[in-house]
């Protein structure tokens, strides 16, 4: 019986170590060239292509920002010359209407 309890620690001892060099053989073999989860984050901030699509998006977006500003700049000064030259329309109006009156009273 006793000889029986020795090869099952045996056998249990022998199982643990395999498995312990299976896992070292893992790790040396493929674990240790593994890339981490910040190697994985600063790859795809430095070297993903679309790194380079999110700069030109970003460049084009202040561009048109850029351009927005300065269409509703001109747009603004567009309304306001047009308001000025309403006012002007009008008086000239009037002053063509006080013409008329003076011409037909003579």
């Amino acid at each position: 019986m006793s000889d029986t309890i020795i090869h099952f620690w045996e056998n249990i001892a022998t199982t643990s170590i395999g498995i312990i060099v299976t896992m070292l053989g893992f790790w040396v073999t493929i674990g240790r060239n593994m890339a981490t989860k910040s190697d994985v984050a600063h790859m795809i901030e430095t070297q993903s292509p679309y790194i380079h699509d999110r700069q030109f998006i970003m460049e084009r977006l202040n561009t048109n920002k850029e351009t927005q500003a300065a269409f509703a700049n001109a747009l603004q000064r567009n309304t306001d010359v047009m308001n000025e030259l309403k006012i002007q329309i009008a008086t000239l109006g009037k002053t063509l209407e006080a013409l008329e009156d003076r011409i037909e009273r003579p």
